[in-house]
């Protein structure tokens, strides 16, 4: 007999993996899962202040009198590297989709595809989140009262900042694409040699996100935010400039089938993916150390800061090239519950900050280990975020745009 002519949900599900690569599908992911803890955890770190006159110059919307030192060590390896990544593997697939369906078709594509989502976000779901912090401000009298206020001051992006500079960067380099299309083929070739220099091509991008991050960084500081005109087209002055390096770098990489040069399988960097992954460990923990040794206390404020400069692009770069080479050194192989999640995981961007905030709210000041208000926020944005996202696909036509 012949296989049947519908496939059960889950058998869908199977078959799609196996036809798309896992690696890169499961990092996406990853990466996601990394961004929702994050998130969760900003509200235990030993830093981490409240202004209740001016909320959003808080160190994170909700902040908790319980602390644990440790997530200051896991927060910060998260915020080295991972949006770094993220535009990365964003950049990947932006050839093969200009290829297939040309400038305009994926201009409007991306329009839609990211352009409504970050509105719907800004419109809809920050409010609603921030309203978690709000009510613990000294301004707090009522959420009518505080979305006015949001009108007419600006809203506040919040973590969807990602998806209007992604779309920035898509379009910009569509229309670039438009002028220099005929040079593709020669940056191809090139990018293919990549395949057998890692190393080479890791000094190289060491090199290149120091020039494009650090003059940024001594002129604007580490943690300075601005608009692109206006609110709430916000984003990181310091860091600009490394998440458009990444973002090209994933575009080229990814423009003569990434299968087949640096990210290959059978390539140095996935072969040897230990080394990579600790490297990436060596790295993060001198970033760590090193700035509090005795010998570099005793220099000047700037040169501390520039030896801690410096370790962060190297710990940012060794985290991206580790994660890159575990995903595709190590076999994946399906996993219902998985797949689940890759596809969600847009959606549960989207949506996590809402259930985070109001989560951290919930448990705020409760006299509970940090740690495990920690799980217990997690999880339950992850599960929430999750369901959400199955309940909105089956909307007609939604499914196209998550």
């Amino acid at each position: 007999m012949g296989a049947p002519a519908v496939l059960s949900t889950d058998q869908k599900g199977l078959g799609e993996a196996r036809r798309r690569d896992l690696s890169i599908d499961y990092l996406r992911t990853t990466l996601t899962l990394m961004v929702l803890a994050h998130h969760s955890s900003l509200a235990y770190t030993s830093w981490a202040f409240f202004d209740r006159e001016h909320v959003f110059r808080s160190t994170a919307p909700v902040v908790d009198v319980t602390r644990w030192a440790f997530f200051d060590y896991a927060e910060n390896f998260n915020d080295v590297f991972f949006m770094s990544l993220m535009f990365f593997v964003s950049g990947l697939f932006v050839f093969p989709a200009l290829r297939r369906h040309g400038t305009l078709k994926f201009m409007r594509d991306r329009l839609l595809r990211l352009g409504v989502p970050f509105a719907f976000a800004v419109v809809v779901l920050m409010p609603i989140a921030y309203y978690a912090s709000w009510q613990l401000s000294a301004n707090n009298t009522g959420f009518i009262d505080f979305y006015e206020r949001l009108a007419k001051s600006g809203f506040n992006a919040g973590p969807p900042w990602f998806i209007w500079v992604l779309l920035a960067f898509d379009l910009e380099l569509a229309v670039a694409m438009a002028l220099l299309w005929r040079w593709m083929p020669m940056v191809e070739r090139l990018v293919l040699r990549l395949r057998d220099w890692p190393v080479a091509t890791f000094f190289g991008m060491f090199f290149l996100s120091a020039l494009s991050y650090l003059p940024l960084l001594s002129r604007y500081g580490f943690s300075a935010w601005t608009n692109l005109f206006v609110s709430p087209f916000s984003f990181q002055i310091a860091r600009i400039g490394l998440y458009g390096l990444w973002f090209v770098f994933g575009f080229l990489v990814g423009a003569p089938n990434y299968a087949g040069g640096l990210l290959s399988r059978g390539a140095p960097l996935a072969r040897r993916w230990p080394r990579w992954i600790l490297l990436c460990v060596i790295s993060y923990n001198a970033l760590c150390l090193i700035p509090r040794s005795g010998v570099v206390q005793q220099l000047s404020v700037s040169g501390r800061g520039a030896i801690e400069a410096v370790l962060w692009v190297l710990s940012c770069v060794a985290s991206c090239f580790g994660f890159l080479a575990l995903f595709r050194g190590v076999e994946m192989k399906p996993r219902g519950w998985m797949n689940s999640l890759a596809r969600c995981a847009y959606g549960m961007y989207l949506l996590h900050y809402v259930f985070v905030l109001w989560l951290q709210r919930l448990l705020l000041n409760r006299p509970i280990h940090a740690g495990i208000k920690f799980v217990f926020v997690f999880l339950g944005t992850v599960l929430l975020s999750w369901v959400t996202v199955q309940a909105a696909l089956r909307i007609p036509r939604l499914d196209r745009i998550l």
